[in-house]
């Protein structure tokens, strides 16, 4: 028997003044005619699932810079989409986030940003002693064979703890456009990794996925939290921190290097690979785009150089794409060339090259990998007392 918990983040803006880092959260005055939850319960609702097996929903349906103002009406407006729901569901908002940080006086309850609400995926299956944890985002589709699937990989892996699929968008799972940079090309390394991870079935050993399908067992997730303050990439992130936690270990929380569970897989399964349908394009503002990016890049760049076993070299043997966007030695130096290239094509990028390099500095005065090893054993003790 597996207990199975699908998780759904579902983002909502409360004020249209505001500005948030959410790609396409839903206008809570138009939540009804725009939330694609709909689409996304209903292939749920079509789900395969073995007989002895059980399957439970968790919907956190969070209102941007954590606001609790309206979240009575966002519950009952989450509620109303769930009620044909044939599945044991959840609904969480900020205000019940804030609970569980007041109880528990831990930072890992929040909802600040995407890389915090993914932890409370992982936190509130822990606390309901759920077997697999599968990630996605309410604008995307099951395929009715996943959970069969799923199990039958888990199945056939006892000794992999953490899966990633693709998602399928407009009938490919290519990444496919041109970058708008020569010095940043972004989609290109991206569609490589596809490329390169898809060629077969067979599953491959990687730092590639997407948050929004991933596929893990309690065991990870009661071990491993994504990285805090991440302005997008958190699933990258993740994996991230995983494969360095993999090569180094961590003594404050008692893990020795070379541990299996933290090593994570790429499937490139017809039956897991989730349909995307996005609402609409999120905002077409570049330098915003290119702003969020850097931040997150810069951070998880910190983290390799935070430790001395796992090298740029090694991380091309993962991931073309982290390759491509952090693998310098001087990352400042590449930055540069890319706000340089960037200065011939937009105005205001003095803003914008002082933002990152403030940003940088800022984030350079400590060592994030030790940091996150440190915070690695709190997360760890919290779980132990839920």
């Amino acid at each position: 028997m597996m207990k199975f918990a699908i998780v759904i983040n579902t983002y909502v803006r409360i004020n249209e003044k505001l500005v948030d880092y959410f790609d396409h959260p839903t206008l809570l005055e138009k939540f009804e005619e725009q939330n694609t939850l709909y689409k996304t319960i209903e292939s749920i609702n079509n789900l395969n699932i073995d007989s002895e097996d059980e399957l439970s929903i968790y919907v956190f349906s969070i209102a941007a810079h954590e606001d609790t103002s309206r979240d009575d009406e966002i519950r009952e407006k989450t509620k109303n989409i769930l009620k044909n729901l044939k599945f044991k569901y959840y609904i969480y908002t900020n205000t019940d986030i804030q609970k569980y940080k007041r109880k528990y006086n831990s930072e890992f309850f929040s909802t600040k940003g995407y890389s915090e609400i993914r932890n409370q995926g992982f936190l509130f299956p822990i606390m309901n002693k759920e077997d697999i944890i599968i990630q996605i985002d309410d604008d995307e589709l099951l395929r009715e064979n996943y959970l069969i699937k799923a199990k039958e990989i888990l199945i056939n892996n006892p000794d992999k703890y953490l899966i990633t699929a693709p998602y399928e968008k407009n009938g490919t799972i290519r990444i496919l456009g041109e970058d708008v940079l020569n010095s940043w090309r972004k989609t290109k390394s991206m569609d490589d990794d596809i490329v390169r991870l898809s060629q077969d079935n067979s599953l491959k050993e990687c730092i590639f996925g997407f948050g929004g399908n991933m596929i893990i067992k309690r065991e990870y997730a009661e071990k491993m939290y994504y990285p805090l303050n991440i302005p997008r990439g958190e699933d990258f992130a993740l994996l991230l921190a995983s494969r360095l936690i993999y090569e180094n270990g961590n003594e404050y929380a008692g893990i020795t290097p070379k541990n299996n569970m933290f090593k994570t897989y790429y499937s490139p399964e017809k039956e897991i690979t989730i349909i995307h349908e996005p609402p609409y394009v999120p905002s077409e503002d570049f330098l915003f785009y290119v702003e969020k990016n850097l931040k997150r890049f810069i951070l998880e760049w910190l983290m390799i150089k935070g430790q001395n076993i796992f090298t740029f070299k090694d991380l091309k043997k993962y991931s073309l794409y982290l390759y491509e966007m952090i693998g310098y030695e001087n990352f400042r130096i590449k930055i540069k060339e890319i706000l340089n290239e960037l200065k011939n094509k937009y105005s205001n990028v003095d803003r914008l090259e002082k933002e990152i390099f403030d940003y940088f500095d800022k984030h350079s005065k400590i060592n994030r990998f030790e940091d996150y090893k440190k915070k690695q054993k709190e997360y760890i003790e919290l779980v132990k007392s839920l």
